[in-house]
């Protein structure tokens, strides 16, 4: 899923991290959807206590942190909030699941927009399900949702952490 926003009005520079950082629930997580079609208990949704624990951020897109995820211009040209220059390097993140089914994300990056230097973290909240080895998320606004795998001490997250840039996997592992 990509996500591009050139003609919202306004957005700064940190509403654009966390409006990312919101997709990032909504994102597809890594391979796809596993419905549950029926209502048997075996494939009904649940929050097994082995997937609890906190999950730290190994690689983004198969290369070892820091990883560089953006770097050029963002913004409309013509809004105060454009930047020729915007790099945005990811240092660290996690996503901790805990044994009732919620989930906290946090994801510290680098930013130096037309030479500007900011470090700083965003985080996100919500509420996890797992059915057999797929995980499935819900921000904490009820918005959205996502799948991916699950397991093995490692989850993987197909996300977008800014605006006009990739879709990457992110892998976090125990």
């Amino acid at each position: 899923m990509t996500h591009t926003s050139l003609g919202a009005p306004r957005l700064t520079w940190r509403v654009r991290l966390q409006k990312a950082l919101a997709v990032l629930s909504i994102a597809t997580l890594a391979t796809g959807a596993v419905g549950c079609g029926s209502k048997d208990s075996s494939t009904e949704p649940t929050t097994p206590q082995n997937a609890a624990g906190e999950y730290l951020l190994q690689t983004i897109q198969a290369k070892q942190l820091p990883v560089k995820i953006y770097d050029g211009p963002i913004g409309n040209p013509g809004d105060y909030d454009y930047f020729e220059s915007y790099v945005v390097t990811i240092k660290r993140g996690a996503i901790d699941l805990d044994d009732a089914g919620n989930y906290h994300l946090m994801i510290d990056y680098h930013l130096v927009r037309d030479g500007e230097v900011v470090d700083d973290s965003v985080d996100g909240y919500g509420t996890y399900q797992i059915n057999g080895n797929k995980i499935f998320l819900t921000r904490e606004d009820g918005a959205g949702g996502g799948d991916g795998p699950v397991g093995s001490g490692q989850v993987t997250i197909e996300m977008n952490m800014v605006d006009e840039g990739d879709v990457m996997p992110y892998v976090f592992r125990k």
